[in-house]
């Protein structure tokens, strides 16, 4: 049983050490609790079995120790961190194979990757090498892709914007990302897609955007997006669970960090991968986004997609 509670980047990082779990020991039940992730649980098939996590939201911890007796598990691997309602539970619990992944205090700058390959290592000594960071589409997920591609010119350059996360101290200003995508937008051949959630409706009120035939809004549910983000050439976005996203359906991604510890920690080392990092004095750190300019961006994705 792995747990990652705590949203889309937590889980999708767990993927490539379980698919070693599963190579290595394909006798295993491998199963997952990750409400971020419960919407594509049949494109994750292939590694873990994908639980429904709202059963379970209200239990306390004597509640939650005996539902995982129930399902029989021989281990345990939860991730959601110091405050979850998981780590309480098995802080009560004396099984060895029963554990909590160490902090973030405790990674140092080692990378998220590592971090849980060497975690999930403990329990299963055997395993040598993490698999692969991806989230395959299922073949209507694909044609969805497709048919959304299809609505652009064929030589088209596709990029997504994401500017939100999930802790709004990871966010880059609103309108340096409206420059950004202006910037962009200048070039016919650029399609600027900005994917919103309903806490972006800044970008939605009329006006804040250019009015541009080659700038748009796309506001889904996750399944729905995934198809829609897939078809794209190149994401931008905040240090978040959709960079995560986009990074694993195959995407170049741009992401803009406060910190140099955090895009150590949570970035990818891959030639379809660059960031950006506020070199900000430590006392002025609140203010981060004044030290990410508009072109030191756009530079980073250029170096990805010269068309730009």
């Amino acid at each position: 049983m792995a747990i990652a509670e705590r949203g889309i980047g937590d889980a999708l990082t767990l993927l490539p050490s379980l698919r070693a779990l599963r190579a290595a020991r394909p006798e295993l039940r491998i199963e997952l609790l990750t409400p971020g992730l419960y919407p594509l649980a049949d494109n994750l098939r292939d590694t873990a079995t994908v639980l429904d996590h709202r059963p379970l939201d209200r239990l306390g911890d004597e509640e939650r120790l005996a539902w995982l007796r129930a399902r029989n598990a021989a281990w345990v691997w939860n991730t959601e961190g110091e405050r979850g309602p998981w780590t309480a539970a098995l802080r009560r619990s004396d099984h060895p194979s029963w554990v909590n992944a160490p902090s973030q205090r405790q990674w140092g700058s080692r990378n998220v990757l590592r971090v849980r390959f060497a975690q999930l290592r403990e329990l299963f000594p055997g395993l040598t090498a993490p698999g692969h960071v991806g989230i395959p589409l299922l073949p209507a997920q694909e044609a969805a892709r497709r048919a959304f591609r299809a609505g652009f010119p064929r030589d088209s350059l596709l990029v997504a914007i994401q500017p939100g996360a999930g802790d709004p101290k990871r966010s880059w200003s609103a309108e340096k990302f409206r420059a950004l995508a202006g910037a962009m937008a200048e070039r016919p051949q650029v399609t600027v897609l900005f994917f919103l959630s309903d806490t972006e409706a800044l970008f939605r009120a009329p006006g804040f955007l250019p009015d541009r035939i080659n700038m748009r809004c796309v506001s889904a549910r996750l399944e729905d997006v995934v198809p829609k983000l897939a078809a794209c050439d190149l994401c931008i976005g905040n240090d978040s669970g959709f960079y995560h996203l986009a990074f694993a359906l195959g995407l170049r991604v741009v992401g803009i960090h406060r910190s140099l510890r955090g895009a150590q920690r949570w970035s990818y080392r891959s030639p379809r991968s660059r960031v950006v990092i506020s070199w900000m004095p430590r006392q002025l750190e609140q203010d981060w986004a004044r030290w990410v300019s508009v072109p030191r961006v756009l530079r980073a994705a250029r170096r990805l997609a010269p068309e730009l």
